[in-house]
């Protein structure tokens, strides 16, 4: 791996956006022992097509239902992505979840108690590795996707350059982040359309009746580590009034073993991630049976501090304070993360880096 020194972060020596590969063996499996497995996975992938047509059929119909009513148009929203993303993560090989929901605990006696539940309106701070966290969010929460939007200083010099600064936010759902997976962020330019300040996303999200999913990496890792952040600042939140509580959840993925590669993608695969689906469709998801399905694990806070609130409701405090409290929680949701997860965040290597390292990366394959 010296090839991707350049990416390696000097602090943690970890390097966020190499693809994870499984452990040195002398027992290795000859590329023609995978041969039967090829239509099975092509089979698979295929019902994965088949179930996005689908939805996006479904979604599309279903437009018309805002039309007479929005909280009848969320309801039957969010029980058929339930549904659809459900039938997807078990193609995927994810054929047993976690039973508790997120933010949920257990007492000694197995009696679970939930501290908090996920409201329309909520924010929550999450890692980004792959598709399949994509469409398991979506299947708990059908959410409202941000992501960031970075100021273009890539044709500066020094640290201007390599200082990501969020200019805005933009809004995506299920399909649209699955196909966003492995890229890099996007930049403002003169002629992009108006951005979103964060508050803005809130807005939409509470009248929707939808939660916010906010990754603030910006971009993928391999799960290995957190990227170092693009700095947001009271601009891009925008003036906000009300209260928003914001929830940490870190999604953890097996690592790759002789018979399963890894689900996280640092690196996108053309056409639409569908290398990659097929790629990790062919052990050990065509025989749960014989062989263990795949997992992931939730990570989340399990204290009295599991939730930051931001409340504007109190007289003596200003739209300014608000916002710069907003602020400094999403900082500190973040290290939150950080600790949840086990992951380190990395001091040099960001989402700024990834174009750059897809670059060079293709170069080695041409």
């Amino acid at each position: 791996m010296e090839k991707f020194s350049t990416w390696r972060d000097p602090s943690t020596g970890l390097a966020p956006f190499v693809y994870p590969l499984p452990p040195l063996s002398t027992n290795q499996f000859p590329r023609i022992a995978w041969a039967p497995f090829i239509p099975l996975a092509v089979f698979r992938t295929l019902c994965l097509l088949v179930v996005a047509v689908l939805f996006m059929a479904v979604d599309s119909l279903a437009i018309i239902l805002s039309i007479f009513s929005v909280k009848f148009h969320s309801a039957f929203q969010y029980y058929y992505t339930t549904v659809f993303s459900r039938i997807a993560l078990h193609l995927l090989g994810l054929t047993q979840i976690p039973s508790d929901p997120p933010f949920t605990h257990r007492t000694s006696s197995q009696k679970k108690i939930t501290s908090d539940s996920v409201r329309p309106g909520d924010l929550i701070v999450c890692n980004w590795s792959s598709y399949v966290d994509i469409i398991y969010l979506a299947y708990l929460y059908n959410p409202i996707f941000v992501l960031p939007v970075l100021k273009d200083s890539r044709r500066g010099s020094g640290e201007d350059k390599l200082a990501a600064k969020v200019a805005g936010f933009e809004t995506k759902n299920m399909i649209p982040m699955v196909l966003q997976t492995g890229h890099p962020p996007h930049y403002i330019h003169p002629r992009t359309s108006q951005l979103k300040s964060l508050t803005e996303c809130l807005r939409e999200a509470r009248r929707l009746g939808r939660p916010v999913v906010f990754f603030p990496e910006g971009t993928t890792s391999n799960n290995r580590a957190l990227l170092k952040c693009p700095k947001v600042d009271e601009r891009s939140v925008g003036q906000f009034h009300g209260n928003v509580r914001i929830f940490c959840l870190a999604i953890k993925h097996d690592p790759a073993t002789l018979l399963k590669s890894s689900m996280t993608v640092p690196i996108p695969s053309w056409p639409l991630n569908l290398m990659h689906v097929g790629r990790s469709q062919m052990v050990p998801v065509m025989a749960p049976l014989c062989l263990s399905p795949r997992s992931i694990s939730l990570k989340y806070p399990k204290n009295s501090g599991a939730v930051f609130e931001v409340d504007s409701s109190s007289s003596t405090t200003t739209a300014a304070a608000v916002t710069m409290n907003l602020v400094s929680s999403l900082d500190l949701s973040f290290d939150t993360l950080s600790q949840v997860s086990k992951l380190k965040i990395t001091n040099h290597i960001s989402c700024v880096h990834k174009a750059s390292f897809l670059e060079y990366a293709r170069s080695r394959k041409s």
